[in-house]
């Protein structure tokens, strides 16, 4: 399949918008990207940094990280991606990545892929269910969320729905958008897509297993969780973590906060995880 590619820069207009904004176009999905420049001296290494559910690239936890790695000398990119709103397949997503990889990379850098919660999780799937370009490097993964195939109140929560998506699929009615069942942080939210999109993270046979490729990890991985996530001991995140394919890079550590407020502290663990990778 062929791919077009396009970029258009901007100024940001709002309060917490980037220096600049990029947009990317692949078939299927669109979106716009902030870039927080490095202050003093660029590093090596650039950094693609992945929301989770909840408002989005302009989640204050999300542009707070990023401007505190890029006061550490990072490039940092974050991307609007479609598990905001559901307007695109996991598919589109992994190549929207792909192209923002190639764009990150240029002047020869390396990427770090940087994800919290559903982000961190389908960000980790994208080096590993994905085969992304080889400057990818490492993964940092905060308070992973939306590990399905472990989660009994996701399945419960989304069985019908999946089902009924199924159906809509085989009746040929898979691009019809529709009302679907989420789930987050407890609670059963509604939304609107189609039945293949929806499928594609929702259904246990399409949405790629978190639990079986962390065996499978291809780059050196961090992993961070809040000392006060819920959600990480329900999901036994350490337990999950000591499964992975080991590699003197990889390290586990946590930091005050909850599932969402761990975010805030997490600058300090990465920015030293990170130099091991990048130098002035």
């Amino acid at each position: 399949m062929r791919f077009f590619f396009s970029v258009f820069i901007f100024l940001g207009t709002l309060g917490v918008a980037a220096a600049k904004d990029i947009q990317i176009s692949v078939p299927g999905y669109s979106a716009e990207i902030g870039i927080y420049e490095p202050a003093g001296a660029s590093r090596k290494i650039a950094i693609i940094a992945l929301h989770g559910k909840v408002d989005g690239r302009y989640h204050v936890g999300n542009v707070s990280l990023a401007r505190q790695l890029s006061k550490a000398g990072y490039t940092v990119y974050t991307p609007q991606m479609p598990w905001y709103d559901y307007s695109a397949s996991l598919s589109s997503a992994f190549s929207f990545l792909d192209q923002l990889v190639t764009q990150a990379a240029k002047d020869g850098k390396q990427v770090v892929i940087l994800g919290h919660s559903v982000g961190a999780t389908i960000g980790f799937l994208y080096t590993t269910a994905h085969t992304p370009p080889p400057q990818v490097v490492g993964i940092v993964i905060l308070a992973p969320g939306h590990i399905i195939h472990r989660s009994r109140d996701i399945q419960a929560a989304t069985a019908r729905d999946v089902a009924r998506a199924k159906e809509l699929v085989a009746q040929g009615q898979g691009q019809t958008k529709l009302s679907f069942t989420d789930f987050n942080q407890g609670q059963t939210l509604g939304i609107r897509t189609t039945p293949e999109i929806y499928l594609s993270y929702f259904a246990l046979d399409s949405f790629p297993n978190f639990l079986a490729f962390i065996t499978q990890a291809r780059v050196p991985v961090l992993w961070v969780d809040g000392d006060e996530d819920r959600v990480a001991k329900r999901m036994d995140s350490a337990g999950i973590y000591a499964t992975i394919r080991p590699h003197d890079a990889n390290h586990y550590t946590s930091v005050a906060g909850g599932h969402v407020s761990m975010w805030s502290n997490a600058a300090e663990p990465v920015v030293r995880w990170l130099e091991r990778f990048s130098r002035p």
